[in-house]
């Protein structure tokens, strides 16, 4: 395999010329949305600049605590970030991801990171942050997308909701389609990934380690095993995400309170 190609910081400024052309489809089209893509732009360029420097520098230390530190501040922000994308906020939301998101994205980096990739050492920081940020990524992606669904089915089905519980249904019974719902709301965009990777597109981790000079089998591997990492994690992040959530929709006395 051939050298990589090192990019410099002008051919990194090239890339505006996209952004430039973005923005001029949204003045022409009338989209109103060129002020939220330069603000993105200059975000991340100044969010991935900066994680590039702290991660050149966690790489040369090597220490666990700071590995550790590096994904509990990600997974902070992606609690924060998941109930900033529910369209109705209510109390609670954020810890509630916190705990979702952080219980299976750690199931998925102790058994998919730890005991199938098996790094040595388990926190080497140049495995456990990138698929780490993977899989906390993922989480919050279905995490989020099953909450947003579960209050909208709450709240269209809340008359057929109200009416088992006051048949006596408990409300895991009462609820159970808007949990179905939600669940499904939450894995499907994965288990599309799923069907047409390699035919559609190639994936981000598998592109980068050709890109890298890793031989496209060797690469193809770890996408497989990323791939299904990352469909449990979508699972076990929408199912606790759910039902943590869902526990804020129901009374002392199991009756139906959405917020409004």
């Amino acid at each position: 395999m051939e050298d990589i190609i090192q990019i410099d910081f002008l051919q990194l400024l090239g890339v505006i010329l996209f952004v430039i052309l973005a923005t001029i489809i949204s003045l022409i089209l009338k989209l109103k949305i060129e002020k939220d893509m330069w603000i993105g732009m200059v975000r991340s360029f100044v969010q991935l600049i900066l994680v590039g420097y702290i991660l050149d520098w966690i790489f040369n230390l090597n220490r666990w605590y700071l590995v550790a530190a590096i994904l509990f501040m990600m997974l902070g922000a992606a609690a924060f970030n998941a109930m900033r994308r529910q369209t109705k906020k209510y109390r609670g939301l954020t810890p509630r991801f916190f705990i979702s998101i952080g219980t299976a994205s750690f199931i998925s980096i102790f058994f998919g990171v730890g005991l199938i990739i098996n790094p040595s050492p388990l926190w080497d920081p140049q495995y456990l942050i990138p698929i780490g940020g993977m899989i906390i990524g993922n989480a919050m992606s279905s995490g989020a997308l099953a909450t947003e669904r579960l209050y909208s089915e709450f709240k269209g089905k809340s008359d057929v909701i109200e009416s088992a519980l006051s048949l006596g249904a408990p409300p895991h019974k009462a609820s159970i389609e808007a949990t179905r719902s939600a669940l499904k709301a939450g894995m499907l965009p994965m288990i599309s990934t799923m069907m047409v990777v390699g035919i559609v597109h190639l994936p981000g981790m598998m592109t980068g380690q050709i890109v890298g000079g890793v031989s496209p089998g060797q690469a193809v591997r770890y996408q497989l095993i990323i791939l299904y990492i990352l469909l449990v994690t979508n699972a076990l992040s929408a199912l606790l995400s759910t039902l943590l959530v869902r526990k804020l929709f129901f009374g002392e006395r199991d009756h139906l309170v959405l917020p409004e």
